[in-house]
């Protein structure tokens, strides 16, 4: 008995649907890419950050982990330091408040200090210890407003 051809080209349409699958997936990924702009420096260099609130200064002897730009408007700054920088949060409040950012301390017991006014939709400075990090991490990350 002679097998039908009918099988050979019912799986012609699946084998299509997998190879689409995954150029939509490369396609995708290429686009996050062009949207997410990375450089980790790990060093102190302060590079390009005129995003960086005025007045706002991570402590000396930080590396920078990661300073990233997300899309258009948000930006990522994550540095490493080896002592506990929760004590610099007044000293951040006070230079956010004189540079006119309305500051939320409401969340400090959580290590976090918000802020936003200006050309800032969003903005928050933490303080963290994760376990993959020597030391602790300060973020700092800002969403600005539509242009």
């Amino acid at each position: 008995m002679k097998k039908p051809h009918i099988a050979k080209f019912a799986a012609a349409p699946a084998l299509l649907l997998l190879a689409a699958c995954g150029q939509d997936t490369a396609v995708e990924n290429e686009a996050v890419a062009d949207e997410t702009e990375m450089s980790a420096t790990g060093t102190s260099a302060s590079g390009n950050r005129d995003w960086m609130p005025a007045g706002v200064a991570l402590p000396s002897g930080h590396t920078v982990i990661q300073d990233t730009k997300i899309g258009m408007r948000t930006y990522l700054l994550q540095a490493s330091v080896p002592n506990d920088p929760k004590s610099e949060f007044p000293g951040w409040k006070s230079a956010l408040e004189a540079a006119g950012y309305q500051v939320n301390d409401g969340m400090l017991s959580d290590g976090r200090l918000l802020f936003d006014g200006g050309n800032v939709e969003s903005g928050q400075i933490s303080v963290s210890q994760p376990e993959d990090v020597e030391g602790y991490m300060i973020q700092i990350d800002v969403t600005q407003t539509e242009q």
